[in-house]
């Protein structure tokens, strides 16, 4: 054992694969805890390196004084590039993925990477509705992180606070949450309001002395005692104002660092010398002018902060790092700089100044990151049968089984559950129906609701899909919209060509079941010319919880304004028939949304003149209604393979006039139960029922006038909220 607890934490777990009693000895917390102290030589700090350099390969690096650079573990576990924000706390540590890349607990010596819940876009910095109730929830602009430690409990907490800016939304006061690692639970509020105070996200927590330390943008400090989640304060160090500080810990002590604000070659060190009386000392004081002009260059980095102490020839030295990637040590004179450590010649490349850290300590450990969720649920058997209850239940029960405790919390939080929810609590149940009422806002009411004094809103240029696991898409002149009416949440998507022209057609829904992700697809005219048949399209994707665009290859024929539909893997259009290359028969766009590519299908056998087409899902299959006005009748054909069609229905309408027409009737859903199918005719609402011919009318408004009418929705059981930073 005292041989073992001095190698790396990869090879200690090399040897666990020597023996079953090697495994035992050195998988026990005694020996995890006697490693970390044993194998990290204080005289020789460690670093992690997370820049990005011109030779970058996908990896982090790690580089001790006197050594090289090595590859250290993968850096994929982000979208975006990772900070790392805290010092080794117990052997682990906090990193971020910037650009809304979320946080993670990650072990460096070991490779093991635990990320973080509702981190990306934390729900309490996204305006949004709640569900049955009047007010609008919380929200907050800032958010810190920290990771700290508890000793009695032997638990990691991770720890973040919420705040506005000083004048901004007065009556908010601050929050705090915590979440304990490998724990079967989710967020949850301290055990103590925190005190109001203002936090930035560049600025992490410190932990030492068994607290987490937030840097106010006042120039105070918030404290946080991991053990009894208590607050309390500190106060900053004279002469502490109009500065952008770096909150650090040295030496064991808390460090506050900042440059004078009409200086870049100045640099104050002060550490907290009695943590009782609150009383602070100037460590050291850089004056950059007695220095040379490449060492000034340090001083003028977009981030800089110490690392740590560093012991050169017998003296001790401050070891900072740049945004460039680089080291150095200075006397506590403030003397001329050591350069330690700069990328250009090694493996990493030559790096650009970034205004964040791309470089902080680590130290070797065997300390395990945790569970995920998914990972203990697997291991209860408990919680994997409550699992396997709620996901049969309403949305509406299921939030409010996840106030019962926080295992039920976290689960019902679980992407794993959510996506499993949305299949099963849909399963042979009648359709939902709820009518949009105002699609600004997402505001949606149920049928069942509705009196003689509260009615649907009659809305012209309005149309929604049908949904497609758990959302919903739709248009109106100036915008598009995606929505999961069963829990109020809506999204807004505007577009710099929208010219406010009206057009059902231009926006799509589906799913990758390999990546569980909807995908929006936007198709948009930049021209047509219905005389010469000329247009021009331009396409476009991305997954709903994302921001960015990718543009794709156009759809190798013009698009009808009909809304499209999913089914199957792939999101379909109608080709637009006075548009393009000439055609007597029905013909489909389809666009696959695992490989991104549009085919053309042929339809059903139906001709356009005098008929009205639109394309829809029924009972999981891609479905063509094609109205007759003539006849008043209403075609309803199958594809049952890729080319192959049968006509499923035929609905004779002209005894149900004048509230069904065939070219303002469209069929919306079959019910599972009695296999009636559910007609929308812009003012009527019913059941056709093909065994019968007849039609239940289930909601009527009086016909109306220039072309307005209610917009029904199927809602589906859902808990899909996929927020994005924006």
């Amino acid at each position: 054992m005292e041989i073992l607890a001095r190698l790396p934490a990869k090879s200690v777990g090399r040897f666990r694969c020597v023996s079953r009693s090697w495994c035992a000895m050195l998988s026990s917390v005694y020996f995890v805890e006697f490693h970390r102290r044993h194998a990290n030589r204080p005289d020789r700090p460690r670093l992690l390196l997370t820049a990005v350099g011109s030779s970058y390969e996908g990896h982090l690096h790690s580089w001790q004084p006197g050594g090289a650079v090595e590859r250290l573990m993968p850096d994929d576990f982000s979208d975006g590039e990772i900070v790392p924000l805290t010092k080794p706390c117990q052997g682990l540590i906090l990193v971020r993925g910037i650009d809304y890349g979320g946080y993670f607990v990650c072990n460096p010596s070991t490779g093991a990477v635990l990320p973080l819940p509702d981190s990306k876009a934390p729900l309490k910095m996204i305006r949004r509705t709640k569900l049955f109730e009047p007010y609008l929830p919380p929200f907050f602009v800032s958010v810190s992180y920290g990771l700290g430690y508890c000793p009695v409990r032997k638990e990691h907490k991770v720890v973040r606070l919420f705040s506005n800016p000083e004048g901004e939304y007065d009556m908010t006061p601050t929050s705090c949450e915590v979440f304990v690692l490998d724990a079967p639970a989710y967020w949850r509020p301290s055990a103590e309001q925190p005190p109001l105070c203002s936090v930035e996200e560049e600025n992490p927590a410190v932990f030492l002395h068994g607290r987490l330390h937030f840097l106010c943008s006042d120039g105070g400090i918030t404290t946080f005692n991991v053990s009894d989640e208590t607050f309390g304060s500190l106060s900053a160090p004279p002469g502490f104002q109009n500065v952008e500080p770096v909150l650090a810990e040295l030496d064991g002590s808390l460090c506050v660092c900042y440059g004078e604000p009409d200086s870049q070659n100045t640099y104050h060190v002060s550490v907290l010398r009695d943590y009782k009386e609150g009383r602070w000392e100037m460590l050291c004081y850089i004056d950059g002018t007695t220095w040379s002009e490449s060492d000034r260059a340090l001083l003028k980095s977009l981030w800089m902060a110490p690392l740590g102490m560093y012991c050169s020839d017998g003296e001790q030295k401050i070891m900072f790092g740049t945004g460039a990637c680089k080291v150095f040590a200075v006397d506590l004179d403030g003397s001329a700089p050591q350069i330690l450590f700069t990328p250009d010649e090694t493996i990493i490349g030559s790096c650009e100044d970034y205004d964040v850290p791309v470089l902080g300590l680590f130290e070797e450990s065997l300390v395990h990151v945790g569970h995920t969720i998914e990972e203990m649920i697997a291991l209860s058997p408990t919680t994997e049968a409550w699992f396997n209850i709620l996901k049969w239940l309403p949305t509406r029960s299921v939030l409010e089984f996840g106030l019962v405790c926080r295992a039920w919390r976290a689960m019902t939080m679980m992407d794993e559950f959510i996506q499993s929810h949305a299949v099963h609590a849909n399963l042979n149940k009648s359709p939902r129906i709820m009518f949009i009422m105002d699609p600004r806002f997402g505001m949606y009411m149920d049928l069942e609701k509705f009196t003689d004094e509260l009615r649907p809103h009659l809305i012209s240029d309005l149309v929604c899909t049908q949904p497609c696991h758990g959302l919903n898409a739709g248009s109106c002149a100036f915008w598009d919209f995606i929505c999961n009416p069963a829990i109020g949440y809506c999204e807004h998507i505007s577009f710099d060509d929208n010219d406010g022209t009206f057009f059902a057609g231009r926006i799509g829904l589906g799913y990758n079941t390999e990546i569980n992700k909807h995908i929006v697809v936007h198709i948009t005219y930049k021209a047509k010319n219905l005389e010469t048949r000329y247009y021009e399209l331009q396409c476009k994707m991305r997954h709903v919880n994302e921001e960015q665009w990718r543009p794709v290859d156009p759809p190798p024929r013009p698009v009808a304004a009909t809304p499209p539909a999913y089914a199957n893997g792939k999101i379909y259009w109608l080709v637009e028939p006075n548009l393009g290359p000439v055609s007597t028969r029905c013909e489909i766009v389809a666009f696959d949304v695992k490989t991104h590519e549009f085919e053309v299908l042929q339809g059903p056998p139906c001709i356009h003149d005098s008929r009205r087409m639109t394309i829809i899902q029924l009972q999981g299959a891609l479905c063509v209604a094609c109205s007759n006005w003539g006849m008043n009748t209403l075609d309803i054909w199958m594809m049952k393979d890729s080319d192959i069609w049968l006509m499923e229905y035929h609905i004779e309408l002209e005894n149900f006039l004048p509230d069904y027409l065939s070219e303002n009737t469209t069929p919306l859903a079959v019910d599972p139960k009695n296999g009636q199918i559910l007609l929308n005719a812009g003012w009527s609402l019913g059941y056709y029922d093909p065994k019968t011919a007849r039609i239940d009318t289930i909601y009527t408004e009086d016909i109306p006038e220039h072309g307005i009418k209610f917009c029904p929705i199927i809602c589906q059981e859902s808990l899909f909220c996929p927020l994005s930073p924006q």
